[in-house]
């Protein structure tokens, strides 16, 4: 019965504010934050009071439900529903709330960000109490000045997952990747995750910021080039991978050494593909060849790729591993599986 009865007063009350003047409504929403207070010492002023607020922050005229949210804005607490309508209104409205209110929480924040616009995702960025979610939402949903804001607000702190998730996101925007560059006291590892996407100037500062020495600083480079493909094909269809592989061959991109990496993460696709290419074979014929039951075929196969021995052994472990009669099965995608597979042989399935 009380819904009921919720619903009965607020629908009163609409009605009764719908035949106020502008002016009228714009006083009333200048008061009636009066009541709205965190700690209400009346109860149903306060209640009667969130009603007006839930009905004015939906007026059809803008000044009205900018005067609500002008008086509202410093307020530490308020109803969700409230705080929800003000942050998603129109730029006028929603920009200035959103630089100085302390009522919306980080998980409220992180849930409205994907609903807000471009300048509302700006007035977010620079706030100095951002948490950890509504910063993973800014950079998921967020452009990039935005983001660019996000990454040069000093008290945000860019730790390895927040850059990973700017990288998924903005990989090739040299604008967001230099704003981590510039950002002081960075986590070594993630300079050394961005060292290969700066300029030389950036690249030569990084170096002399965090020591980093030439070789690990290469090593890491090409680490992190086979992290990025890695990203990009983990989800991918095999027709995906191939075309990505086919990209990589073209660009003269496509190296032993990131084949064997990205098969050792778990994408048979990639290895198939890069195999078939180098070879000029196809892929189903790469596939026949990898499963192991002709040993000549498969060093025939290595020799028309022209990979060294070392290569050839590896790319025989990972045929086992994919390929196997143990296991039959493919750990695409799943590092928990690589070294947890039965050594007997599969039980026949038997119908239900």
């Amino acid at each position: 019965m009380s819904d009921t009865q919720d619903k009965n007063t607020s629908r009163k009350a609409s009605d009764c504010i719908s035949g106020l003047t502008v002016n009228e409504r714009i006083a009333l929403a200048r008061r009636v934050g009066e009541h709205l207070s965190p700690q209400p010492h009346n109860q149903e002023k306060y209640q009667a009071a969130r009603r007006l607020a839930e009905i004015l922050a939906s007026d059809l005229c803008q000044q009205v439900r900018e005067t609500l949210a002008f008086e509202l804005r410093k307020y530490k607490k308020l109803p969700k529903s409230i705080a929800a309508k003000i942050a998603c209104d129109v730029d006028e409205i929603a920009v200035p709330f959103l630089r100085v209110t302390p009522a919306l929480s980080d998980t409220l924040m992180a849930e409205l960000i994907p609903l807000m616009s471009d300048n509302a995702h700006l007035a977010i960025a620079v706030r100095s109490d951002l948490g950890v979610k509504a910063c993973r939402q800014l950079v998921r949903y967020a452009n990039d000045n935005a983001a660019s804001r996000l990454i040069g607000n000093s008290s945000v702190d860019v730790d390895d997952t927040l850059v990973s998730l700017v990288l998924d996101h903005f990989s090739e925007n040299s604008r967001v990747i230099e704003a981590i560059a510039k950002r002081p006291n960075l986590p070594l590892s993630v300079a050394i995750g961005i060292f290969h996407r700066v300029g030389d100037h950036l690249r030569q500062d990084l170096i002399e910021t965090y020591g980093v020495d030439a070789g690990i600083a290469k090593s890491a480079t090409t680490n992190s080039i086979h992290q990025s493909i890695w990203r990009q094909i983990r989800h991918a269809t095999p027709g995906q991978v191939r075309a990505c592989v086919i990209d990589l061959r073209q660009n003269a991109n496509l190296t032993p050494d990131l084949m064997l990496a990205m098969a050792e993460r778990g994408s048979a696709a990639f290895l198939e593909s890069a195999l078939a290419l180098m070879s000029a074979r196809a892929v189903t014929n790469v596939r026949e060849v990898l499963h192991l039951a002709n040993p000549k075929r498969f060093q025939a196969l290595m020799h028309a790729c022209n990979l060294g021995r070392g290569d050839a052994e590896a790319v025989c472990k990972l045929a086992r591993r994919f390929y196997g009669a143990a296991t039959n099965r493919r750990e695409v995608g799943n590092p928990a599986l690589w070294h947890s597979r039965s050594s007997g042989r599969r039980q026949p399935q038997t119908a239900a």
